[in-house]
């Protein structure tokens, strides 16, 4: 199945206790054993002129990679119980970091997974990913995020 389906992803984010809800229309496929959602954002919220970033997420079971390209250009890369390194780069500054990842799961409704690892992965909607990490910028340890993204389709009005 590679076929894509359009969606709203529901991200909530939590960064030190303090929590964000953002609400995006995209797209959800799977090619052999990764799912792909992709998405636009605008760079700085509710500033359309600031220009968008787009974000497309490849989760295969046990990994999470997280690409943006825009006028905010990042990858990570998130392995539970790995520390892995990414970057960060925009017109203001450029950096490497590197993602520690505590927890790294998918929550698939009953029914809508499989037995192997392919199959692991949901045919269905909806799923959330969800996923805990701190992040480090040189050897500083810039924050700690708890990431859970909602995956549901696209309701048609």
């Amino acid at each position: 199945m590679s076929d894509s389906r359009k969606v709203r992803i529901t991200l909530e984010s939590v960064q030190d206790g303090s929590s964000h809800l953002h609400t995006y229309e995209g797209e959800w496929f799977r090619k052999e054993k990764s799912i792909f959602i992709r998405y636009s954002e605008p760079a700085v919220e509710g500033d359309p002129s600031a220009g968008e970033v787009r974000t497309l997420l490849k989760y295969r079971i046990g990994e999470l990679s997280i690409v943006r390209r825009g006028v905010i250009e990042s990858e990570q890369l998130f392995v539970q119980g790995l520390r892995r390194t990414g970057r960060y780069h925009s017109s203001m500054t450029s950096f490497e970091l590197e993602t520690d990842t505590n927890m790294l799961s998918m929550q698939v409704p009953d029914g809508k997974g499989g037995s192997t690892e392919a199959e692991l992965l949901p045919t269905q909607l909806p799923f959330t990913l969800e996923w805990k990490y701190e992040l480090h910028v040189g050897e500083q340890m810039s924050g700690r995020f708890h990431i859970r993204l909602h995956i549901q389709e696209e309701l048609i009005s």
